[in-house]
């Protein structure tokens, strides 16, 4: 149960947001478990500073609560959101902290944001080199960003932010690249293929997946890893294809596994946030999404030409 003196208002039952209810019961039960077992330190509970109802200066407490909507903002942005999403997410916070308004403007690389309270402002602009997909990590925040008591404090906002951050993924990389594996597999089949394509594909994807796992664990740029792993994906598809042909299983569809071998690096989301920014109208934000994602695309096909000659196989 949510303790007030925390910044979440108690309940006795839980009241859960529209958008919780297409989520999974291990999410809405994750979700339960992290807010109502974090405890704060006495002495911050009992803090004075750059609390909403006790600040002595209107600048400093802004802010206190632009670092707060900041923040939100951009672990929204990085777990893969549009950019709507995001504008209001921080509007809520700015609100039930204390602003009297925010106004935000929010693209797949950076955000800009001025709050406004007591005829002063204050306004901060952040840089996002990074963005992913964490449906785990976004529904908790937007999650927190519906959840604020009057109560709260940037502080207490701050320490939840830390706890959610820290979080480690819900599903580790092995079953991850499994996964990713079997989908890729599955996707041979649907598109002609038999179990030879299957297990072409999914032995490329899965070894793909590994790389991109590493890959991005060590930052490399997005652009350069997509080349990298459609390169992977693509020869070991080619050296499942052969070591199966070895043994009698002849491939009668070799495109549609090279494909397939290579479809878990098409980039739905930023594909699937473009089009939602560009139906808002939200043209700037669209474009820049929807421009990241075919460079995303042609990383793949250059990944794939470059492999082409090195397989001596025609993929085309």
């Amino acid at each position: 149960m949510f303790v007030k003196k925390h910044g979440i208002s108690s309940h006795s039952h839980y009241n859960f947001p529209n958008f919780l209810s297409r989520c999974s019961f291990r999410s809405i039960a994750q979700i339960n478990f992290i807010f109502s077992s974090m405890t704060l330190p006495d002495d911050l509970l009992n803090e004075q500073t750059c609390n909403k109802a006790d600040c002595n200066s209107t600048s400093d407490n802004l802010i206190a609560i632009m670092q707060v909507v900041m923040r939100i903002g951009i672990l929204m942005l990085q777990s893969g959101t549009v950019s709507f999403r995001v504008e209001q997410a921080m509007n809520r916070v700015a609100i039930a902290l204390g602003a009297d308004r925010l106004d935000a403007y929010v693209t797949l690389s950076g955000i800009t944001a001025s709050i406004h309270k007591n005829n002063q402002h204050y306004t901060q602009i952040a840089r996002i080199k990074s963005v992913g997909v964490d449906m785990n990590r976004l529904t908790l925040v937007e999650y927190l960003s519906r959840s604020i008591s009057p109560t709260a404090s940037p502080d207490t906002l701050t320490l939840m932010l830390n706890h959610i951050e820290r979080m480690p993924p819900v599903y580790r990389s092995p079953f991850n690249i499994l996964i990713v594996a079997v989908a890729c597999g599955a996707f041979a089949i649907l598109n002609g293929g038999g179990i030879v394509e299957f297990g072409a594909a999914t032995f490329g994807a899965s070894i793909g997946q590994t790389v991109q796992t590493y890959l991005r664990h060590i930052r490399l740029h997005s652009i350069a890893v997509t080349i990298l792993c459609a390169m992977t994906a693509t020869i070991m598809c080619h050296v499942a294809l052969d070591g199966l042909a070895a043994i009698g299983f002849i491939s009668q569809a070799v495109q549609t596994g090279f494909l397939a071998a290579v479809i878990f690096l098409v980039p739905g989301m930023p594909l699937v946030t473009a089009t939602l920014d560009l139906i808002r109208f939200d043209i700037l934000s669209g474009i820049v999404r929807a421009s990241y994602a075919l460079l995303l695309m042609s990383g793949v096909a250059v990944g794939i030409l470059i492999a082409t000659p090195l397989i001596g196989r025609s993929i085309f």
